[in-house]
């Protein structure tokens, strides 16, 4: 999603503000779409059962960390809780998510006021 997010923010920002080929700019986000995919497809197949298996009690230890952060303080945004799990916001938010998903947890959002939509 963030590459796409950059992509189409990449689309009106040429060279002295004129937008370039919209042809163009489509034929150069689909090549990098291309390329993600053919990378995420290549780690795929180095991903060995074993890997897979890591990966899963990985990531259970991470909602057991998360959770009891979560019991210990009540509530956290996902910035403190990243800093405390050792992760990026990004991966806090996908832990939280998923545990909400599972119904272990409950989230509450609000604007941060940080530009437009």
């Amino acid at each position: 999603m963030d590459m796409m997010q950059k992509m189409m923010g990449q689309m009106g920002s040429q060279p002295g503000g004129e937008a370039g080929n919209p042809m163009q700019q489509m034929m150069g986000m689909c090549s990098e779409i291309l390329a993600a995919i053919h990378k995420t497809t290549s780690m795929a197949a180095l991903a060995t059962p074993e890997l897979h298996t890591l990966f899963g009690e990985w990531m259970e230890s991470l909602e057991r960390e998360a959770l009891a952060a979560l019991d210990d303080q009540g509530a956290a945004d996902a910035t403190a809780l990243a800093t405390k799990l050792k992760i990026s916001e990004a991966s806090a938010i996908h832990v939280v998510a998923h545990l909400a998903s599972k119904g272990k947890v409950s989230l509450s959002v609000r604007a941060t006021g940080q530009g437009a939509p």
